[in-house]
């Protein structure tokens, strides 16, 4: 009887998905308990993959937009965090998101990619990264270095910009080291391969968009 209510609700779960990405889902009711297993496993998949690309679009909205005018609140942001239920942690990403918000918008669309891989990786970060400064200036750092390599005379634009982030998520200026660090990071592509394919990719993404109507 237990596993026929969870199967019930699991697809329920599965039926919201498949409106949210235009699939179409499986109305079976399970009820084999590894099945159940595999079918949640997915659902689990799916849940995270669509946080990581609605993090990501509301991260680019608030650089894109003028100070304090996002059409998004940081609230919105944070809830999407690991660190939304640990109050400490979920400060340190708030003010992360804040500085974004309260800043003039990113005009150049290189540093405004950098900045928010680095802004990204805040939000999506565990909560005990997020508590400690020194992980998580790592972390925004390896973050930008997987991010595409902008254009020699935006370079320390990027540098600066992320150097904020850094600011802003660990409460201290940021050392001539670490900056030292974020200027090698950004500025030496981490895969030529994934940045030519990204490339491409946001060229698709943008067509689509288009068609779209976005």
């Amino acid at each position: 009887m237990r596993l026929n209510d969870l199967a019930v609700r699991l697809a329920a779960v599965e039926a919201k998905l498949a409106t949210l990405t235009g699939t179409v889902a499986n109305a079976d009711i399970i009820d084999d308990v590894e099945e159940f297993d595999q079918r949640l496993s997915l659902v689990e998949v799916q849940v995270e993959q669509l946080i990581a690309m609605k993090t990501q679009e509301q991260v680019a909205a608030i650089i894109a937009a003028p100070a304090d005018a996002a059409p998004l609140a940081v609230e919105d942001v944070v809830a999407l965090s690991p660190s939304a239920s640990d109050d400490e942690a979920a400060s340190v990403v708030a003010d992360v998101v804040t500085a974004q918000h309260e800043a003039e918008a990113i005009d150049h669309p290189e540093v405004a990619a950098v900045v928010a891989a680095a802004v990204a990786a805040v939000v999506a970060a565990d909560p005990e990264v997020v508590k400690d400064p020194d992980a998580l200036a790592e972390l925004i750092k390896d973050a930008v270095a997987e991010a595409p390599v902008p254009s020699q005379e935006v370079a320390q634009a990027a540098v600066d910009a992320v150097a904020d982030v850094v600011a802003a998520a660990t409460g201290a200026d940021v050392a001539p080291e670490m900056m030292a660090e974020l200027a090698v990071a950004i500025a030496e592509p981490a895969d030529p391969v994934l940045d030519k394919l990204e490339e491409r990719l946001v060229a698709a993404e943008a067509k689509v968009d288009s068609l779209l109507g976005k």
